[in-house]
């Protein structure tokens, strides 16, 4: 940076009297900044407006609950404008040993990505993921006001413990006392109402209603570019995934009935809290 201020400095003193006679001070300026090789972007300010009028949509949920499922979903939406990494820009520090609760929060971080991304003109929102958001959803609530809307993904915690991920398909990604603390703390918002709770079973059983109620919270139109996922879907292959986005299915529900997982279920169900939880958000726990 300095050597860029001595620089200007130099043209400025030296270069711009020498010329200023044959061409205007703006254009010395641009081709100066061109040579120098700093990037201007005409759009710049009209970019920064026209996202700040957009809406925040951010989600959040314990891993391997379905949140980028959700977001691949939503990303079929033309007035949504879904952010195709997880930022942690809202979460800050949460993925660190020893999180801190009052660490700032990287909006610019958003509004990078946002300047950088094919926003469309009249796009409404713009649509953040990362799991940890969970943990921080009241600050973010806070910051954003009125505008914002949570999405908190939910899964029968059986299943959330039994899955594994593709970066460690070899282990359990997720132990039964994170489920329990990262559910209870994103449900301290449940019943509010710029936070909508949807379970990731409703959203694959019944695609089509779930999507319906998510839409009808967002105040957005239904479209059909909604009934056609994945083919409709600009967020289409996550590290959160085995392979690309694929139709809707039921497969990977329930999967902890099967025998070899009876050891791992029990672990969670004498979690303390766990079937509490497991019963507040309509699971059948008789005999799981």
């Amino acid at each position: 940076m300095e050597s860029i201020a001595q620089s200007f400095w130099f043209a400025i003193h030296y270069i711009l009297p020498t010329v200023q006679h044959h061409f205007s001070v703006p254009a010395i300026l641009v081709a100066g900044m061109f040579v120098l090789g700093i990037r201007i972007d005409m759009n710049y300010p009209y970019g920064r407006q026209r996202i700040s009028r957009m809406s925040p949509i951010v989600i959040g949920g314990c891993a391997r609950s379905g949140t980028t499922l959700l977001l691949s979903v939503l990303s079929c939406h033309p007035n949504v404008y879904a952010i195709p990494v997880e930022t942690q820009a809202l979460c800050p520090t949460a993925y660190d040993p020893e999180p801190r609760s009052n660490a700032s929060f990287d909006v610019a971080a958003i509004q990078r990505h946002l300047h950088g991304g094919n926003v469309v003109t009249d796009c409404q929102y713009w649509c953040e993921k990362t799991p940890r958001n969970v943990m921080f959803f009241s600050r973010i609530l806070k910051y954003f006001g009125a505008k914002l809307r949570i999405l908190h993904v939910v899964r029968d915690g059986r299943d959330v413990v039994c899955s594994v991920h593709p970066s460690a398909p070899d282990r359990y990604w997720v132990e039964p006392k994170r489920w329990v603390k990262e559910v209870e703390t994103g449900l301290v918002l449940d019943g509010h109402p710029q936070v909508m709770v949807v379970r990731y079973e409703d959203l694959v059983l019944c695609y089509h209603e779930t999507v319906e109620e998510i839409l009808d919270f967002l105040s957005l139109q239904h479209v059909p570019e909604m009934d056609d996922y994945p083919t409709n879907a600009k967020i289409v292959r996550d590290n959160a995934w085995f392979e690309p986005a694929r139709a809707i299915s039921a497969g990977s529900v329930e999967r902890w009935r099967h025998p070899t997982q009876r050891e791992r279920v029990d672990c969670l169900l004498a979690e303390s809290g766990a079937r509490r939880l497991l019963a507040r958000l309509n699971y059948d726990v008789v005999g799981g």
